[in-house]
């Protein structure tokens, strides 16, 4: 292809010289009129995407989700329900209490397990383990102020403690609220 350019670069005065070849006008006129009966050439549009495409695309995103959520998610979420044994204080009110601040954490968490969904796995993962120690420290507390004899002591760290889970829930659930709605 280069030769062929090159070659008409150097010899340019002898193709501007020449007259075309004998019937040239002719030809090139019955192909206008040919044109002009056919109408003229169409573009090609671009093909549109089908919407069983589109279908396709969101049930594939959606199915990722659900996995990803199912693998990285805790398996189940049980905070610190109070321990029932002998030792254990007997009033209704440290078990009014703890269930009290048990919900709110409840709720804390079940927004933030939302919210990973949206998130990368290495979020998914440092935040589940976090969430999930957060939950063993607390069982852990809460079964040792059970077995505390004096209740207004044990009821005012536990409140204490719930506050401070609480609110380490909260400043997670800001921070990934920043990025998606539940």
């Amino acid at each position: 292809m280069k030769d062929i350019r090159k070659f008409i670069a150097e010899n340019r005065d002898l193709f501007d010289e020449k007259e075309p070849s004998a019937g040239h006008m002719e030809r090139f006129e019955a192909l206008l009129k040919e044109q002009e009966k056919t109408g003229p050439v169409e573009e090609k549009e671009p093909k549109k995407i089908k919407i069983f495409n589109i279908i396709s695309v969101a049930a594939t995103v959606a199915i990722l989700i659900g996995v990803a959520v199912t693998l990285y998610a805790p398996q189940s979420i049980e905070v610190a329900p109070a321990p029932a044994n002998e030792n254990a204080i007997s009033t209704g009110e440290f078990q009014a209490t703890n269930d009290y601040y048990s919900q709110q954490m409840e709720e804390q968490i079940a927004d933030i397990m939302c919210k990973l969904a949206y998130t990368d796995t290495n979020n998914q993962a440092q935040l589940t383990t976090d969430i999930q120690e957060i939950i063993e420290r607390n069982k852990a507390f809460v079964e040792e102020m059970a077995r505390n004899e004096n209740q207004e002591v044990a009821i005012r760290y536990l409140v204490k403690n719930y506050k401070t889970n609480i609110q380490r829930l909260e400043n997670i659930n800001q921070k990934l609220g920043k990025y998606t709605k539940c």
